[in-house]
């Protein structure tokens, strides 16, 4: 079965995602259009097209979508006041699916989506079952949800070892298993939503959640050790619940930082389905892989020597 090709609009395309998406989409044929702010400054990787708009005008949006099957957000920290506009314009130029910046978040529990981190993203889905939810209408929405950023979380050491420090904190006893995805992953599983028409429409109006492999903190320090030969020494033990309580009064003093370690909570808190990822996972259905022990030790390196 051929591929089928699509015309592609991203929003965030220069981000650390983004132009993962991006990169990953036109390799396969796609045709990209990165969608920037009109005041940035953030060049494009040359073969790309690209249109500058003001985000809080819908007839300059809905504009730059016409013509457009797919608008895919990558931005960070969505917000429903932006998004909403993005989301009326995909309507109005006919766009045929809107993916939504959700990634690394979990959704599916009801306690998970009370947490500070998720209430923008919970908002923007509300909104997006409200008005997508008519079936006769053109627009649909898929959601990408994965593991955490392997990428990332290896580099700033926020899931067990910290390679620059030479040290490794452990959450609740650093045995808990979550899923982590690559950037390439990710990517990965959007192209495979686009190439046929039959992914495309099963993955309509919900969430698709994916993951590269699933770990325990212990685990991988256990890993970064053995690739790098450094020695983590005795792990420092951290409290989840002791932790969240601390983030809640940063909070409450209006320190944002705090913010970050609500994801704890989400991973490693009972009830919130950290360790639940595969009762909703995709990969199967998509032809993604799961990385073997190998694979993962591989990636784990590739990573940290780059």
């Amino acid at each position: 079965m051929a591929a089928v090709l699509r015309t592609v609009s991203i929003i965030g395309a220069t981000g650390a995602l983004g132009s993962r998406i991006a990169s990953t989409l036109k390799a396969a044929g796609h045709t990209v259009t990165a969608v920037q702010r009109k005041d940035s400054s953030k060049s494009v990787p040359e073969g790309f097209k690209t249109v500058k708009v003001n985000y809080q005008n819908k007839e300059e949006l809905v504009s730059a979508f016409t013509g457009q099957e797919v608008v895919i957000s990558a931005a960070p920290f969505p917000q429903l006041d932006s998004e909403k506009i993005i989301i009326e314009a995909c309507i109005a130029a006919s766009v045929k699916r809107f993916m939504p910046s959700e990634y690394t978040t979990m959704l599916e529990s009801p306690l998970a989506i009370n947490l500070p981190l998720a209430t923008e993203k919970v908002r923007v889905r509300q909104y997006l079952n409200s008005v997508l939810t008519n079936p006769t209408g053109l627009t649909t929405w898929t959601s990408i949800n994965n593991g955490a950023f392997l990428d990332m979380a290896l580099k700033f050491g926020v899931l067990g070892p910290n390679p620059m420090a030479k040290k490794a904190v452990f959450h609740d006893g650093g045995d808990k298993t979550i899923a982590v995805s690559t950037l390439s992953d990710i990517a990965t599983a959007i192209a495979k939503i686009l190439e046929q028409d039959s992914k495309f429409e099963a993955a309509a109006n919900q969430p698709v959640y994916i993951c590269s492999a699933a770990v325990t903190e212990r685990r991988l320090t256990k890993m970064v050790a053995e690739v790098t030969g450094i020695d983590f020494g005795t792990p420092e033990e951290v409290s989840v619940k002791e932790l969240i309580a601390a983030s809640a009064e940063k909070l409450k003093q209006g320190d944002k930082s705090a913010m970050v370690s609500y994801y704890f909570q989400m991973m490693y808190g009972e009830g919130y389905k950290g360790g639940d990822f595969m009762e909703f996972n995709w990969n199967e259905r998509l032809g993604l892989r799961f990385m073997s022990e190998q694979e993962l030790k591989d990636t784990v390196a590739q990573i940290l020597n780059n």
